[in-house]
């Protein structure tokens, strides 16, 4: 058992871990989330329904093993969403790809080439979304967000 671990049983953790990665990094080059996820105050309200995620290369690579549901245009822009074993639904755009709703995939293989977007570097979109609510899907990539204390007045 490494050190890290075993101070954590103990109690003598002082900083928390990153949780386990359970999926892939979707893009190429450093991890790097340009935009964070926004959740709107109402369903119809404005937000950031994903993490904005910067890219040094085109290739992308499926974030899970899934299957493909929805491939097309949406706004003009390329879309690709993958449905995962739990429901799970996950989008990436700005996207060209070849592959059509049905269409399964693998954790980690390349699916799509990135498109331009609305970022001012090449990033890509990422969504995720359970039953009817978008989440961020921070935890599914590993990537801890740490707490932000504010000042406190009584």
């Amino acid at each position: 058992m490494n050190l890290l671990v075993t101070l954590a049983l103990l109690g003598g953790l002082l900083i928390p871990l990153a949780p386990a990665a359970v999926w892939a990094w979707p893009t190429e080059g450093p991890q790097v989330i340009l935009r964070d996820f926004q959740a709107p105050p109402t369903p119809w309200g404005a937000g950031h329904r994903g993490l904005d995620l910067g890219a040094t290369g085109s290739t992308l690579r499926a974030p899970l093993s899934g299957v493909i549901s929805f491939s097309g245009d949406v706004a003009g822009r390329g879309v690709l969403t993958i449905t995962g074993p739990a429901g799970e639904r996950v989008s990436l755009e700005p996207v060209a790809t070849d592959l059509s709703p049905g269409d399964s995939v693998t954790k980690g293989e390349p699916i799509a080439t990135l498109q331009g977007g609305h970022c001012a570097e090449l990033c890509l979109h990422l969504g995720l979304r359970i039953g009817e609510r978008y989440r961020s899907p921070r935890a599914e990539l590993g990537v801890l967000q740490r707490a932000v204390l504010l000042p406190w007045a009584p």
